[in-house]
């Protein structure tokens, strides 16, 4: 009797098991049809793990190129069992990111992301997000940004003496840790007005892209720290977090004017100020956005200078000509258009950001396709930088090519190192 109820157990159990298989097995089927079903084509994905094996064997920036060659402007790709629609299509994109900005606005997101990060700009959303970035756009404005170059300025000489120390030496060294520690000290100071060695050698060294705990309590202390110094007014200085203070001052005394008219039901329907952990979640957010980005532009600005020494023999003229031994300012700095257009090519040829994503917050028709709410467009930057379709030898290091006074158009939509529209 005993063994006949273990029997039957066992067999219950197996069932069980074998049932839920077959109903994932039958659910992975049905979504990895979808693609099939909307018409969109693309390779064939392996059950669970989708397309994931092409991206780990050849990259994701090699494997969106060789898809785009084969599919073409549109296809449909699964990561893992998510499926995402890569897009390189400039008119398409030109709906997604700037048209119908409203149905795309968000972009997809790391679940169970707890803290201050999850305040900061680039994971809010919807109403969040547009809140945010109206409050902390005005912040970035010319005027802002000119009166932090003194600051920004200082530093540069420390990182210039180092370059210089070491070409002195003639020997080698990691550039790139170089850069990382030069960025990190650039985003500091403008960030919190704070220059000093302790927290590039604390967080520089380590060349992280994602800070670990220890790190993120750190700098979540130093923020808080100079957020109550500053609400005291104890201290007062030109950086992110005082010009987030001043516009919400300024906010604040618009908003005494604005009750005595009559649309004071919609003023007070918006949130028109941050607190104080969402101004630390979009410092910490500017500060990880930039750190890697920044610093690896600058390694490969450094990698073509090697590669090719008569473009650095150019931009060398150039700044001779336009600068000569006088001090550099912001205006002036606008002045150097060779090396804008180095830099711009640059980042056409390796951009800090293979790709980037928003998601469909309601179905909608793409081109010829009618795709589901939900659906995740994935944006091949490096794919599209690299495509003979858009650039004349997209593999040759051609600066000239930015240099037209219409460039801005001619590039529109297939020149992407920061994006496009609104987010």
């Amino acid at each position: 009797m005993g063994y006949c109820l273990i029997f039957d157990s066992l067999s219950l159990t197996l069932l069980v098991i074998v049932a839920i298989l077959f109903a994932c097995y039958v659910y992975n089927l049905r979504k990895n049809n979808l693609f099939r079903r909307l018409g969109i084509p693309g390779p064939s994905p392996i059950p669970l793990l989708g397309n994931l094996l092409n991206i780990i064997r050849k990259g994701l920036y090699l494997n969106d190129i060789e898809m785009v060659q084969k599919y073409g402007n549109i296809f449909g790709t699964f990561e893992g069992t998510i499926p995402v629609i890569i897009l390189s299509d400039p008119e398409l994109l030109r709906k997604v990111l700037i048209k119908d900005f409203h149905v795309f606005t968000n972009r997809r997101i790391l679940k169970g992301l707890t803290g201050p990060l999850e305040h900061g700009l680039t994971m809010l959303r919807d109403d969040a997000w547009k809140n945010a970035r109206t409050i902390v756009s005005p912040t970035f404005s010319s005027a802002k940004l000119k009166a932090m170059h003194s600051l920004i300025d200082q530093i540069g000489d420390g990182y210039s003496k180092r370059l210089l120390e070491y070409a002195d030496k003639q020997e080698m060294f990691d550039v790139k840790l170089i850069n990382s520690q030069y960025t990190l000290d650039n985003i500091a100071s403008s960030l919190i007005y704070l220059i000093s060695p302790r927290l590039t050698s604390y967080l520089g060294s380590k060349g992280y892209t994602l800070l670990p705990t220890d790190s993120m309590n750190y700098l979540t202390l130093l923020v808080n720290e100079v957020l109550d110094r500053r609400r005291h007014r104890i201290e007062r200085r030109n950086d992110f977090v005082q010009n987030m203070i001043d516009h919400e001052e300024e906010i604040h005394n618009e908003e005494i004017k604005e009750q005595s008219n009559e649309n004071i039901q919609q003023w007070s329907s918006l949130k028109k100020t941050l607190s104080d952990r969402e101004i630390l979640g979009q410092a910490l957010i500017f500060l990880m956005a930039g750190y890697e980005t920044t610093s690896t532009l600058l390694s490969f600005f450094f990698y073509v200078m090697a590669i090719y020494p008569d473009i650095q023999e150019k931009i060398y003229a150039e700044i001779q000509q336009q600068l000569g031994s006088d001090e550099i300012t912001y205006d002036k700095i606008h002045q150097l258009v060779y090396l804008d257009m180095v830099i711009n090519e640059t980042l056409r040829m390796y951009p800090p950001v293979l790709r980037l994503e928003r998601i469909a917050s309601t179905s909608y028709d793409l081109g010829e396709y009618h795709i589901p709410k939900g659906s995740i467009i994935g944006v091949p930057i490096y794919a599209i930088h690299h495509d003979p379709a858009f650039w004349s030898d997209p593999e040759e290091f051609i600066p000239e090519r930015f240099s037209s006074t219409d460039g801005g158009k001619r590039y529109s939509m297939i020149y992407l190192p920061f994006g496009d529209g609104p987010r």
